[in-house]
């Protein structure tokens, strides 16, 4: 998939197993100690209730990036994310964004360096995306940025397969599930490769996500506002995490977030 995750990660996109719920533990919220700021703009860091000091692993995130890294089992809430995302793990997944517009998990067996190559599987939030211009990178100057608009947008794409069409609600927020999977050989027949654009970030969430033929995308858009959320499950083929039946498992995830609008 053709993305820029974050502020930096850039490329292709695309994006249990009978994994049990996640055992019940205290929330494993954390609040923000200090950015450290130097010249190579260091990770943020955490501190934890118990005050371990938590600094986030993933090396392109930015200043603000208040990911976990790898997580224990249990409950966790946001730090840097808008709207405020409470998110429950079983063992073994990583939180690798954690910025005001972009959010990312990993299970297990995925990697942050196969998510551009669509190697890995990966659940990414993103507060507000629209739909894109054909091959631009940027949004789109004659699809309305809203919700309807952007549903429109997908559900009418030739170079999309759109199945699997449901109304969903999710931690607060309404909206509607699809499936999606690359329709043709040469998707939206840019020259830059064979990919359907299906969404741009725009302001706080930064990324550029279509599919490509090896990993197909479920996705959740939500009505956030004026703004559309979008839970994103990308199913990287073949073995893209050590889960099974990823979808599955990341549905159910995803199933028990808990949004906080402010």
């Amino acid at each position: 998939m053709r993305s820029l995750v974050g502020l930096v990660l850039a490329g292709f996109l695309l994006a249990a197993c009978g994994a049990s719920s996640p055992t019940a533990q205290p929330a494993a919220t954390t609040a923000p100690s200090q950015t450290t700021q130097t010249a190579a703009a260091t990770q943020a860091a955490v501190a934890t209730p118990e005050g371990t000091i938590v600094r986030c692993p993933n090396p392109d995130g930015g200043s603000l990036n208040f990911c976990l890294g790898p997580l224990p089992a249990g409950t966790y809430t946001t730090i840097g994310f808008r709207p405020k995302l409470t998110y429950s793990v079983p063992e073994g997944w990583t939180n690798m964004e954690d910025l005001p517009g972009n959010f990312l998990l990993l299970p297990p067996g995925s990697t942050l360096g196969g998510v551009n190559p669509g190697t890995s599987d990966y659940l990414g939030v993103y507060t507000s995306v629209v739909a894109p211009g054909h091959c631009t990178g940027h949004p789109s100057d004659t699809v309305p940025a809203t919700f309807d608009g952007l549903v429109g947008y997908l559900t009418s794409k030739p170079s999309l397969a759109v199945t699997n069409k449901h109304d969903v609600s999710i931690g607060g927020l309404t909206g509607v599930a699809l499936d999606l999977a690359i329709k043709g050989a040469t998707g939206d027949g840019c020259s830059d490769g064979a990919y359907a654009d299906i969404y741009v970030g725009s302001p706080p969430s930064d990324l550029v996500h279509g599919v490509i033929a090896t990993e197909p995308i479920r996705v959740y858009l939500l009505r956030n506002g004026d703004k559309t959320l979008a839970i994103e499950m990308a199913d990287a083929r073949p073995g893209g995490s050590d889960l099974t039946d990823w979808w599955t498992a990341a549905s159910a995830l995803a199933a028990m977030f808990e949004f906080v609008v402010q």
